[in-house]
């Protein structure tokens, strides 16, 4: 999956602008997103800019002093005029643009180009700024394409505004949040599966916000926990989300937080899109031997060593090492062939960057745990606890990976295998 953020729009046209003759008088955009790029490449290249149809009854857009208009007054003046879209497809749009122009008799040369193309070269244009192909998603349309029949949609971040923290109280005041929402990103197609941590219990408010919104979708998928406090004690939001994606057809997952999405792409093996970032967040291709998911959530665990009394975290003796960050490199569950050479690969990068790592397993392993210069955590799975039902068996790990977070102080993780929650799924399956 491909994507191209606005930042990146940017990025290509400066780096496309070589190509383009000097001697450009106006750039003229193809509506509705080539006016995007016809106007930031007029920022860019100190341009006056117009759109299509202005052009056509001869018309320019207002511009300040600074622009360069020695050369015109008006759209009748020009010389030289570029014809910008931001992306070309099939070429239909170019086409309708050309037609236009044929038709209103203008002296002016014309220059056709495109910011994004399938190809480097395509008939009727005469310049592609950058080769992106099929399938692809810009920040200026991810909510107005077909994929989202395909895809799973998170709301709060997404489709609205996150609440505040005041708002966010799981009482009256996180109803009235709910019922008058803003909206955010107002998608125009059809969603597959709208995924969102909000509990089963405000499933009214939410279907009525979505009518309200006119927010057209199949399936709404809710936690079914009974309180927020809950929620955040269990801290599944990720994991809840991840394992839906993995066992629906949605191609793509649309999510607010880069933290989660992250642990989404890795739990499911799909790609998600981060609106937090704009960026597209893909598992990584060794992701049975080699998966690693940053960045770490860094306050979360602070505001949690903070709680912890002071007695309890732990202390390096080596002032050196105790200055440096520290990461938490785990690996729960299956251990295949070669995981031991990843692990002190980690160990080793992070020693170089100055942070000292610390090195978590569910599998006992006697050439790791006996490395002194690096500690080494356990987390017991189920076969090395028969005495314990499974819920018993749920409340301890998470204890003893909260204890462990919180003793050590992390400031980043960087895991392995599999992360806690899909780990505990999979000893309680």
């Amino acid at each position: 999956m491909q994507y191209r953020s606005i930042s990146d729009l940017h990025r290509a046209i400066v780096n496309g602008l070589h190509m383009l003759p000097r001697d450009i008088d106006l750039v003229v955009g193809i509506p509705r997103s080539g006016l995007l790029a016809a106007n930031m490449l007029g920022l860019v290249a100190n341009l006056p800019m117009t759109d299509l149809d202005s052009f056509v009854e001869g018309r320019v857009y207002s511009f300040g002093a600074t622009k360069n208009t020695a050369t015109f007054r008006g759209a009748s003046d020009v010389r030289k005029v570029l014809v910008l879209d931001d992306s070309i497809n099939t070429g239909g749009a170019m086409r309708q643009a050309k037609a236009k122009l044929l038709a209103c008799e203008s002296p002016a040369q014309f220059v056709f180009a495109a910011v994004y193309g399938l190809g480097d070269r395509v008939e009727g244009v005469d310049f592609i700024f950058e080769v992106v192909e099929q399938p692809r998603l810009f920040q200026w349309n991810f909510m107005h394409h077909g994929l989202l029949s395909k895809a799973c949609v998170d709301i709060d971040g997404v489709l609205c505004l996150d609440p505040t923290e005041a708002e966010n109280d799981d009482g009256p005041t996180y109803d009235s949040f709910l019922r008058n929402a803003r909206a955010l990103h107002k998608p125009t197609r059809f969603i597959a599966y709208l995924v969102t941590s909000r509990l089963e219990k405000y499933r009214s408010l939410t279907e009525t916000w979505l009518r309200t919104n006119a927010i057209d979708y199949g399936k709404l998928v809710m936690l079914d926990l009974p309180t927020a406090t809950e929620r955040r004690r269990r801290g599944i939001h990720a994991g809840f989300k991840g394992a839906f994606y993995r066992q629906s057809d949605a191609e793509i997952f649309i999510e607010s937080s880069l933290r989660q999405a992250t642990e989404i792409a890795s739990i499911s093996n799909k790609p998600v899109l981060c609106t937090e970032t704009h960026q597209m967040v893909l598992p990584t291709p060794l992701r049975s031997l080699f998966r690693m998911r940053i960045p770490f959530d860094a306050f979360a665990f602070l505001k949690r060593a903070q709680a912890m009394p002071e007695e309890l975290r732990y202390t390096i003796a080596d002032a050196q090492n105790r200055a440096k960050s520290r990461t938490l490199v785990t690996w729960l569950g299956p251990t295949p062939d070669g995981f031991v050479d990843a692990i002190e690969s980690v160990r080793r990068i992070c020693v170089a960057k100055n942070e000292y790592p610390i090195i978590v397993l569910s599998e006992f392993h006697q050439e790791l745990m006996s490395q002194a210069d690096t500690p080494v955590e356990f987390i017991p799975q189920v076969r090395h606890l028969p005495s314990l039902s499974a819920g018993q068996y749920q409340d301890y790990a998470r204890r003893r990976h909260d204890l462990m977070l919180r003793k050590w102080a992390i400031s980043r993780e960087i895991t392995l295998g599999l992360g806690f929650e899909e780990f505990l799924a999979e000893q309680l399956s």
